[in-house]
C-alpha cells in the first residue's frame, strides 16, 4: 500500500509540473500606442493628433517578425493605411505619420493590429488596439 501511495504522489507531482510548464509556455502578445509628437514635432501630451507621429510598443512570443497594420477612418471612410515591421532588421523605423492624401484634415478613429505572417502568406491577428486622433 505504501508503494501505491508513493506512486500516486509522484504521478500528481508530474501532472502539476507539466501543467505549470504548459501555462508558462502560453503564447502572449500586446500592442500599446506610443505618441511621439504632435503635428509641429513637439512631444504630445494630449494624445495623437492629425499630422503627428506615433509608434507602438510591441511584445509577442508568437513570432520573431511581428508587423503592425494601422488603419484610420473618418466617418466610416478609410483615409489611412500603414504597415511597419517591429523587428531589428526592419527598415525604416516603425513610425507612422497620421496624415495621407485622403486624410488632409480633421479627426479620425484608428485601429491597429499586431500581425504574424504565416509561411503560406496568411496572417494572424495577435493583438489589437484602437484610438481617436484629434485635429
Amino acid at each position: 500500500m505504501r508503494h501505491s501511495t508513493i506512486s500516486t504522489v509522484v504521478a500528481l507531482i508530474a501532472v502539476f509540473a507539466f501543467a505549470g510548464s504548459a501555462l508558462a509556455a502560453k503564447p502572449s502578445s500586446s500592442l500599446t500606442l506610443v505618441v511621439l509628437s504632435d503635428a509641429v514635432g513637439a512631444l504630445s501630451v494630449s494624445g495623437p493628433v492629425h499630422g503627428g507621429e506615433i509608434t507602438f510598443d510591441v511584445s509577442t512570443t508568437q513570432t520573431d517578425r511581428p508587423f503592425v497594420n494601422l488603419r484610420c477612418y473618418q466617418d466610416g471612410v478609410w483615409v489611412y493605411d500603414g504597415w511597419h515591421g517591429f523587428f531589428e532588421s526592419y527598415v525604416p523605423d516603425p513610425v507612422y505619420t497620421l496624415a495621407s492624401t485622403y486624410w488632409t484634415e480633421g479627426a479620425a478613429d484608428c485601429a491597429a493590429r499586431l500581425i504574424s505572417w504565416g509561411k503560406n502568406g496568411n496572417w494572424k491577428t495577435l493583438a489589437t488596439t484602437s484610438f481617436h486622433v484629434t485635429d
